[in-house]
């Protein structure tokens, strides 16, 4: 069985935990780490599809004093892996080995449902993801999406998606609202884009458990810079 989310991702209150991406070799990948966590980070997110040398980041992630992410994102979701099914399916599982306590699986990748299980059995937990930086999908189409989450028995969801239009951000925010708490298990709902940077302050009271900020250079458009999403989250009554 899985450990469990980390208790930062079981919040169920206005104040989102915060979690920051973080890439590159493995000396860099300590140092951001240590960096976060000392900046108010709840998690670090390590992108590895941004780093080569898996291994040695691995063990420099050992000495992180906040709970890992684990995320390999694809070339189909904004990411840098272009690797097969296949591929994709040895990766995760190889970042379950280390010092991690949750790891991404990204849904509509066809080895998604079949990740999950061995995961679990692994030690830890899963985030399911879903990202579309070309617009953001009707509603009943997300919703979809999340079915598929919670069918596959992920201990979180995660969607993502960038707006076309002003209203896309509105409409996708009110669904986040209402999808939280209808499948008792954390979600986290991300608007990209400078425009729709406002929701990544205001994650909280619009349905998410967590918010992503940056530590230098952002994963995703429209990251905040971390020491700024902190100060903001307590002056809100953090």
């Amino acid at each position: 069985m899985a450990v469990g989310l980390p208790e930062a991702l079981q919040r169920r209150g206005r104040v989102p935990a915060i979690i920051v991406p973080i890439f590159g070799e493995p000396k860099e990948l300590e140092k951001k780490a240590e960096s976060a966590a000392l900046k108010g980070a709840d998690l670090i997110e390590w992108r590895a599809d941004l780093s080569t040398d898996w291994e040695g980041c691995l063990e420099a992630l050992a000495n992180a004093t906040i709970p890992v992410i684990a995320t390999i994102r694809t070339d189909r979701e904004g990411g840098e892996f272009a690797g097969s099914d296949s591929d994709y399916e040895q990766a995760v599982l190889s970042l379950a080995q280390g010092p991690v306590t949750v790891v991404d699986v990204e849904i509509n990748r066809p080895p998604a449902h079949g990740l999950i299980a061995p995961l679990h059995h692994l030690g830890v937990s899963v985030i399911a993801s879903h990202h579309n930086f070309e617009l953001t999908p009707r509603n009943d189409d997300i919703v979809d999406t999340v079915e598929l989450m919670a069918e596959a028995e992920a201990d979180l969801f995660k969607i993502a998606f960038m707006p076309a239009y002003s209203d896309d951000t509105w409409r996708h925010m009110e669904l986040s609202r209402e999808l939280r708490g209808r499948y008792g298990v954390p979600i986290i709902s991300i608007s990209m884009g400078p425009e729709a940077a406002w929701t990544r302050l205001a994650a909280g009271s619009l349905g998410s458990v967590a918010t992503f900020a940056s530590l230098d250079s952002g994963s995703a458009p429209g990251q905040i810079d971390v020491t700024l999403v902190r100060d903001v989250l307590h002056a809100l009554g953090g």
